[in-house]
């Protein structure tokens, strides 16, 4: 493909900005294809649209950062995240590329647009808008939330990291998936608040779940880890590197990284949880 071969993976580390435009072309194609492809399964074909061509380009992605393991000075006191925190840049870039490009065009699209391309996004919206009036129904502090809630982000992680073992950049599905329900929900509010356009699928969501936006923070560093420590691993096995001396600091570092993605798990959750309660 060309698209992918625009940007290198040591030039995406140098410029993390050229990935999140890269990011906005895929999903703007993707968008464009879902228009002409128009049926019932849009809202899963756009994210099969912007997935499909970023699959090349994270894997080169992952297989150079995975050949090029080299000792660093500590960053926030861990090396692990000094050897590979330029690529863990690239991947937020990326995500907040898609986020963005997601926002936009649901912003600009029409009502009829947006529901034909987006249907199963703004289902899991009003699936989270739900779980938010469940939570404010509630008298009493619930003690649960913050383990309920950690629990199925940490599942969401491991699915991450199995789908970059076993599919090389499969988690990337997830990612275009979270972006988009994002995207969604941000292209809504744009649509009421700065453009004056009523869409009542989303703001019938209520502005209370902007309390996705600092937890998610976490998440979404969780996740990029994530994905990253399975994409390590798998282009190292891809390579049969386990024979050889480096392939345990490869491992060494999956699993420091998989330890970092729960840590912000936990932050998220915490930060998610409270919120919940108050």
């Amino acid at each position: 493909m060309v698209l992918e071969a625009i940007v290198e993976p040591a030039d995406a580390c140098r410029n993390p900005h050229k990935i999140a435009l890269l990011a906005a072309v895929f999903v703007s194609i993707g968008v464009a294809g879902s228009l002409l492809l128009a049926n019932e399964a849009n809202g899963l074909l756009l994210i099969m649209l912007v997935a499909i061509p970023s699959i090349p380009l994270i894997l080169k992605l992952f297989e150079y950062e995975e050949s090029n393991v080299e000792a660093r000075a500590r960053f926030a006191g861990s090396r692990t995240l000094a050897r590979h925190f330029s690529v863990l840049v690239v991947m937020v870039a990326y995500f907040l590329g898609l986020c963005a490009a997601f926002t936009c065009w649901y912003a600009v699209l029409s009502p009829e647009q947006t529901e034909t391309i987006f249907s199963s996004q703004v289902n899991e919206l009003k699936a989270i808008r739900a779980s938010f009036q469940g939570f404010a129904v509630q008298e009493q502090i619930n003690e649960l939330a913050f383990e309920t809630i950690f629990l199925h982000n940490l599942q969401v992680g491991v699915i991450i990291v199995a789908f970059s073992l076993l599919y090389g950049a499969g988690a990337i599905f997830v990612l275009v998936w979270n972006a988009s329900v994002i995207g969604a929900f941000l292209g809504g509010i744009a649509k009421a608040n700065i453009l004056h356009t009523a869409d009542a699928a989303i703001t019938d969501v209520g502005m209370g779940v902007l309390g996705i936006l600092p937890h998610g923070i976490f998440e979404l560093l969780a996740y990029s880890t994530a994905a990253l420590a399975g994409g390590i691993i798998s282009q190292a096995t891809i390579r049969k590197a386990y024979g050889k001396p480096e392939f345990g600091q490869i491992l060494y570092d999956t699993l420091k990284l998989f330890a970092w993605a729960v840590v912000f798990l936990a932050i998220g959750a915490l930060i998610e949880s409270t919120g919940a309660k108050a």
